[in-house]
């Protein structure tokens, strides 16, 4: 399951920051609270074999971008098979934020969340249907 994380959005421009933020960095005005899905794009990453003190080594890091456009710098378990775009989910443990790779099942699971609701699909799968079928008629296919 892809959990919400805490984010703040600014009124004015609609920036949104996470871990959320009083102030938008952008206008002098207070930020409103919001949560963002906790999934998104690796931007960058990197694994720090020799890391600052208090850290075991090997230390992975990625910075991921959500689709809200917030971006979290997370420690993950490995960075093998990872790539710039691939598509990760964010976990949130003591104000420390984690990476891990997203399945085939969880990508589907996220872009079915942002689908809408079940109805709305299905009703969006049966015009997509009709319309295929009526062009193909109109055409004379059959």
């Amino acid at each position: 399951m892809i959990e919400q994380l805490a984010a703040s959005r600014c009124p004015v421009c609609g920036f949104v920051a996470a871990p959320p933020a009083r102030w938008c960095p952008r206008h002098p005005v207070e930020m409103v609270r919001t949560s963002v899905i906790g999934a998104g794009a690796v931007v960058s990453f990197t694994t720090l074999h020799s890391p600052p003190q208090g850290f075991r080594s090997p230390l992975h890091i990625a910075l991921v971008e959500l689709s809200g456009g917030a971006r979290f710098v997370c420690h993950g378990a490995e960075t093998r098979g990872l790539r710039i775009g691939s598509r990760v989910a964010i976990e949130a443990v003591d104000d420390v934020y984690y990476f891990s790779h997203l399945s085939s099942i969880d990508r589907a699971r996220l872009f079915w969340s942002r689908a809408g609701h079940a109805g709305e699909r299905l009703s969006a799968i049966a015009r997509s249907v009709a319309k295929r079928a009526w062009k193909g008629r109109s055409r004379g296919e059959s």
